[in-house]
């Protein structure tokens, strides 16, 4: 689908604006991640080696982001967003700071990580939404899909970084440091948003409270192809990318190359997404958005499923690059689309639902997929769930664009 041409309505200085924000989001998702892998390590060894925590842990995060970002984008597009960023950010490192100082002062317990990990998931359930909906404030409209790609590879590229660091520096310093790592990262973003300038002024415009809250499902509803895509998102969520949780299985159970082949595997997906959402950021001017949209994502399901059934690692790892390509490509597709079509006023709500579709779902998915493989085997449950994903792309690719076009209506 082809982009009107136009000439841009953003000054150079915006799209440094971007650049400024997108350093310091690389450097606070490597601390994010390195704080991740510090929290299941120490609630898994503060319980005894108990593995039923490490699922309280994940569902205490997927809750909130599940159920709190309608909230926060009905907040999103009230106010100011990169005051809001200011808040998010700051909470969001005085959290770290106090679970690093707990487990300093060794007062620290799981309840405190569980606490901490809600309450965190909170924050981003109003974060991730802002975040989102500033892109198209900074980048003119012909560059909307090269920043969505570089914002994908700030989590991507740091999924890379951030567990490797965290695994040398674990034994090393202790999983306080790692969380005081990551309280300092943030600091990243808040100088990048001190250092913003000229940004444009955004119209709000007063809503009522049902509007607000409720703006983002009546426009998604009334919205034929953002509808498909946020649904789409969601059985992507559910069905494909909670294969990760499955991954420490495909290591130890069915290859056999224990701990180290685990990280192998969860570099190699890492790594595919970064190609991918790279890959992205080097397009010019992709000319039928729709048809390369089910073109991915029907791969994704496919290769997803070769790996699955794979019987070698040495053939399984390049096939989960692979799989890290498609699925970032298909991801950062839904999200260029759904972000040209919904208006300023209203993106802040419309992409809340998408945050919950791509950081909420796949933790419950993984529940759901963990259960199959504890009846099925690990490799059916991820063959199942692709095959489904990839029946629905077969029964909505006819109807998910207009036969006369492939182009995503300009947003207002």
């Amino acid at each position: 689908m082809a982009l009107s041409a136009r000439p841009a309505r953003y000054p150079a200085l915006h799209h440094r604006n971007f650049t400024l924000i997108w350093g310091g989001l690389l450097v606070s998702n490597m601390g994010t991640w390195m704080q991740n892998v510090a929290q299941s390590w120490l609630i898994y060894k503060l319980t005894g080696n108990n593995p039923l925590y490490l699922g309280w842990l994940g569902l205490s995060f997927a809750l909130p982001m599940v159920f709190a970002p309608p909230f926060g984008g009905a907040v999103v597009d009230r106010v100011n967003r990169i005051r809001l960023l200011y808040i998010t950010q700051t909470c969001s490192l005085l959290l770290a700071a106090v679970l690093a100082v707990l487990s300093w002062t060794g007062s620290v317990r799981p309840a405190h990580i569980l606490v901490t990990s809600f309450i965190g998931a909170l924050l981003l359930a109003f974060d991730n939404p802002a975040r989102q909906a500033l892109i198209p404030e900074l980048v003119s409209r012909e560059h909307l899909l090269n920043a969505i790609s570089l914002n994908s590879a700030t989590y991507t590229g740091a999924a890379l970084v951030g567990p490797a660091l965290a695994g040398v520096l674990l034994d090393i310093v202790g999983a306080g440091w790692l969380f005081m790592l990551n309280a300092l990262s943030y600091l990243a973003v808040i100088g990048a948003l001190l250092a913003m300038r000229e940004l444009p002024q955004r119209e709000r415009r007063p809503t009522s409270l049902r509007s607000a809250l409720f703006g983002g499902f009546g426009y998604a509803r009334r919205d034929r192809i953002v509808l498909v895509l946020l649904v789409l998102s969601a059985l992507a969520a559910i069905f494909g990318r909670s294969y990760q949780q499955l991954l420490p299985v495909f290591a130890d159970d069915i290859w056999q190359v224990g701990a180290g082949g685990y990280g192998v595997l969860l570099g190699a997906g890492g790594a595919g997404a970064l190609v991918g959402a790279f890959a992205m950021a080097s397009v010019q001017q992709l000319q039928r958005y729709g048809r390369a949209l089910i073109v991915s994502g029907m791969l994704f399901c496919v290769l997803l499923t070769a790996f699955a059934l794979c019987p070698f690692f040495w053939l399984g790892v390049p096939l989960l690059v692979l799989v890290g390509i498609a699925s970032t490509v298909f991801t950062t597709l839904i999200a260029t689309v759904i972000q040209l079509r919904v208006p300023g006023e209203l993106r802040g709500r419309v992409m809340s639902l998408y945050a919950i579709t791509l950081i909420g779902l796949p933790s419950l998915g993984a529940l759901g997929i963990a259960a199959v493989a504890q009846r099925l085997g690990a490799p059916y449950a991820i063959v199942g769930g692709a095959v489904i994903l990839l029946a629905v792309l077969f029964v909505l690719a006819p109807t998910m664009f207009p036969r006369r076009t492939d182009d995503p209506a300009p947003a207002g």
